[in-house]
């Protein structure tokens, strides 16, 4: 069964289809990556299956149950997520099924420490009232204790990057990239079964990216996560994903792997337009942006 699957799934804004009949599946334990040129409507993707957009049509699925009135499969129109419908669902309540995301933009409590940021979006497991809190009753510590002890198992994916004396340092004061890492912990620590990641190598040199490449590998092989994540660099695509989905215009051009998605004709065509002529001039394009796969036809017409 799969995790998470769409199917012929549609969004609209006034007059501009940004989402048109997307269809695609993600499988348990899978890492899917998401790519397009800019306003290609992936980010739009993550908003349609974490609530924060309605779709023109379609349910959204969770856990392989189906709601009255579904179908065991998707048909038309369809956004299943373990077979649970996560449609006209609030975003909380999305995070409560186990979906968790990280943003494009980035969403943190600038003022509060790095273990803060991580604590928080715990406190929608508590099981304490107020008046619990209030009086830090012996109900009330246990819980916050195993809260205390999820937040730095997640940190502890980042090691020294996060740990230590950065743990209780305002994220206001952290690198880009460390912010971006605090996210990821931050979705994490939700209790989430599926990650979506938006682009979480933004901001990061060369060194930080082959680390959150290694990161997000590690997420999944001992993290127990599936993720589908959006990303422009095309060299972590290449190295950690299972599959490539590509998008323009809110339309899915290719899917399948990485080598096979990159050298598709329309794919090529969407990043770098049409060659117009037989020279080598776009091939050396596509090879500077990392958009030719490793094999040694390729190479050797980017080289030529």
């Amino acid at each position: 069964m799969s995790m998470l699957e769409l199917a012929g799934v549609n969004r609209s804004f006034g007059g501009l289809q940004a989402i048109t009949d997307l269809s695609f599946k993600l499988g348990e334990g899978e890492i899917v990556s998401v790519i397009g040129p800019n306003g290609a409507g992936k980010t739009t993707v993550f908003n349609l299956i974490t609530g924060v957009y309605k779709p023109d049509s379609g349910a959204l699925p969770f856990e392989g149950e189906s709601l009255p009135g579904l179908r065991p499969n998707a048909t038309s129109g369809d956004i299943l997520f373990e077979g649970k419908s996560l449609t006209g669902l609030r975003p909380n309540a999305i995070v409560d099924r186990g979906v968790a995301r990280t943003f494009q933009n980035l969403r943190l409590f600038t003022n509060l420490t790095v273990l803060e940021n991580v604590l928080i979006p715990q406190h929608h497991k508590l099981r304490s009232t107020w008046l619990s809190s209030v009086f830090r009753t012996p109900g009330y510590l246990a819980q916050e204790r195993r809260m205390h002890e999820a937040a730095l198992e997640k940190l502890s994916f980042f090691g020294p990057r996060l740990m230590g004396f950065r743990l209780h340092q305002p994220v206001q004061v952290l690198s880009y990239a460390n912010r971006r890492r605090t996210e990821m912990a931050r979705a994490m620590a939700t209790g989430a079964k599926l990650l979506l990641l938006d682009e979480p190598s933004a901001g990061m040199n060369p060194k930080e990216t082959r680390e959150i490449t290694e990161i997000i590998r590690r997420m999944r092989d001992e993290g127990g996560y599936t993720i589908l994540l959006v990303e422009h660099k095309m060299n972590l695509v290449k190295d950690i994903s299972d599959r490539v989905i590509v998008l323009d215009y809110g339309r899915k051009l290719a899917e399948g792997a990485y080598a096979d998605v990159v050298n598709a004709p329309a794919v090529i065509e969407a990043y770098l337009g049409k060659r117009s002529d037989k020279t080598s001039a776009v091939a050396r394009a596509r090879a500077a942006d990392g958009l030719v796969a490793d094999e040694p036809g390729a190479a050797g017409e980017a080289r030529s």
